[in-house]
């Protein structure tokens, strides 16, 4: 009869996990973890779920949290938690207002008001008289603004449902159409957003387009004497044409010169929105319908929502990350030259890695 084999005495090197290290990545991998508070039974746990001893899982969470690397992570990590804390008590303060989730319209605004109520304090507002500045806006539509440029060649983005980053990669997919081409387009397109004639397409830059802003020389009491299309664009696009969520890296004034947006806004404190940002200023979420379980943060926050009609205008704070759907064919005219300077060029939160 064979002889039964007993237990094998373990050898001092597997006793003692020998010169077994974690990888640089899984090293990398528990000081993140143990700086987002991670516990070292739950850090221990997930090495030993990939096959590390547990005397090398012990030692190399040692190793780790005492490096005085990771002593410096640690207190730039307790300064990023700090500014976390900030935002939560700015969103918590910000529920108690009697406005709550909403944005103030208003009318007949000074600019000395905008100035010290909305523009420097990073609030949204609503302008409800812009056609009474610019009355002659009250007359744009497809069909009048063909009669007025059809003729001009104008880019246009295309092909933007096959592109999940159509924004970020306009120069790509805009295509040259006639002006008047892209009017009768959008009235008859249906809800889509295959096609837009966005800001980046620059079509105020072209002689033909540019002589529409003679529309908007009347003074404005927020806005510089001189608008031309270096700060002042044009967006014109079928119903359901989404803008995805981002931020800009001025001051924004949109206006709604035809047909309706719904506007999907966030307060700036809303830092956890800068992560993972693609191409500098897109983020990640699909505001209408977010993954809960891959954005975590994103569940506490309380995004606010704001249909724009004819003759209005939202004010839209540098670092408010903000997602737009057409609700109807639309026309928009959006500017950045304030009377007050604009120019935040370091802006740049998902420059950072």
């Amino acid at each position: 009869m064979r002889k039964r084999v007993g237990p094998r005495r373990k050898s001092r090197i597997e006793r003692e996990g020998g010169g077994l290290a974690l990888s640089e990545t899984w090293r990398a991998w528990v000081a993140e973890n143990a700086l987002r508070d991670v516990s070292r039974d739950d850090l221990r746990a997930t090495l030993e779920a990939h096959g590390v001893p547990r005397v090398v899982a012990d030692r190399e969470i040692d190793f780790v949290l005492g490096s005085p690397l990771f002593v410096g992570a640690r207190r730039v990590a307790n300064r990023a938690k700090r500014y976390e804390l900030l935002t939560r008590l700015c969103r918590e303060t910000a529920r108690l207002g009697p406005a709550g989730g909403t944005i103030t319209r208003r009318s007949s605004l000074s600019w000395e008001e905008f100035l010290d109520r909305y523009y420097a304090t990073g609030i949204p507002v609503v302008l409800t008289d812009t056609f009474d500045t610019w009355p002659l806006l009250a007359h744009w539509s497809p069909a009048s603004l063909k009669a007025r440029a059809g003729d001009a060649d104008v880019e246009v983005v295309t092909g933007r449902d096959g592109d999940p980053a159509c924004d970020a990669h306009h120069a790509k997919l805009s295509r040259t159409m006639r002006f008047g081409d892209l009017c009768d387009r959008i009235t008859v397109a249906g809800s889509t957003n295959d096609f837009y004639m966005i800001a980046n397409n620059l079509a105020t830059q072209r002689p033909a387009i540019s002589a529409l802003l003679e529309d908007v020389r009347a003074p404005h009491p927020l806005l510089d004497e001189w608008r031309d299309g270096e700060c002042a664009f044009l967006w014109v696009g079928p119903a359901g044409t989404v803008t995805p969520l981002h931020h800009d890296t001025s001051n924004v004034l949109i206006c709604q010169v035809f047909g309706r947006k719904r506007i999907r806004l966030y307060r700036r404190f809303e830092v956890a929105l800068t992560d993972e940002l693609h191409d500098a200023v897109y983020s990640p979420i699909d505001a209408e319908h977010p993954d809960f379980e891959a954005f975590p943060a994103y569940a506490a926050m309380d995004p606010i929502e704001v249909d724009l009609s004819p003759g209005e205008a939202l004010f839209v704070p540098i670092g408010c990350f903000h997602h737009v759907r057409a609700l109807e064919p639309s026309i928009n005219l959006t500017f950045t030259g304030f009377r007050a300077p604009n120019r935040f060029i370091w802006y740049f939160p998902g420059g950072l890695r």
